[in-house]
């Protein structure tokens, strides 16, 4: 027979490992430069956060080390996953002719130079 406190943290590890398959899944589409994919999983993550909220309020044990564990573990893979999107952004601009200054303008935006170049596309 299971207490309410453990199938509350049953329900937070199955979503947090939803939540961490997500972002694997978001790491390939970031890899792959799949705008469609990143779509649908930012809408699929701000639906498992809205139930990552909705548990914590139903929380009935305040301090396990299983979740702090299981959140420092979400928060390292969004990280890195803000860090990869970070990098895939700045190569496709590079590709794209456009560099990254070593300036920032008044609201401490990086500022950039625009491309050198023009691609022609033809349809």
């Amino acid at each position: 027979m299971t207490t309410p406190g453990q199938r509350w943290l049953e329900q937070l590890r199955e979503l947090g490992e939803e939540l961490r398959a997500t972002f694997a899944e978001e790491r390939r589409a970031i890899g792959a430069l799949d705008h469609a994919r990143l779509t649908y999983l930012a809408v699929h993550k701000q639906h498992l956060a809205e139930q990552l909220a909705l548990a914590r309020d139903a929380a009935p044990i305040v301090d396990a080390p299983v979740v702090r564990e299981l959140f420092t573990a979400l928060r390292a893979e969004a990280h890195a996953n803000a860090l990869l999107a970070t990098v895939a952004t700045e190569a496709v601009r590079s590709l794209l002719g456009y560099e990254t200054a070593g300036a920032y303008d008044r609201a401490a935006r990086r500022t950039t130079t625009p491309p050198l170049r023009t691609l022609l596309a033809t349809y």
